[in-house]
């Protein structure tokens, strides 16, 4: 099992802009083609203006397959479209990660 961590900041007070349209548009395609997030945070304190997501995946073979088909779809390539018109975001960031052997995330 890998996870995906994705974090975005987005220009000073853009956040909820970005957020907005990533509800409305970008998730309900992600969870078409990637399912649920593990995780979608925005931070408090410390870095402002981000926004950290995980998405679980079975294999490096698994996110692939997934997110090649969700960025084979038209819908999918108008949205990036529309981010980067937008000019909501200053930095797209992602890691894949791998739980260490004492935490099962499964539980």
């Amino acid at each position: 099992m890998i996870f995906d961590h994705r974090t975005y900041t987005a220009r000073p007070n853009k956040l909820s802009h970005f957020l907005k349209l990533y509800e409305d548009v970008g998730l309900p395609m992600q969870q078409h083609y990637l399912g649920e997030p593990f995780g979608f945070f925005q931070t408090h304190i410390g870095d402002l203006s981000r926004t950290v997501h995980l998405w679980k995946y079975e294999s490096l073979a698994d996110r692939e397959d997934r997110r090649d088909r969700m960025e084979a779809d038209p819908e999918w390539q108008a949205y990036r479209r529309k981010v980067i018109e937008t000019d909501y975001l200053l930095d797209m960031r992602n890691q894949i990660l791998k739980p260490v052997s004492f935490f099962n995330p499964g539980k």
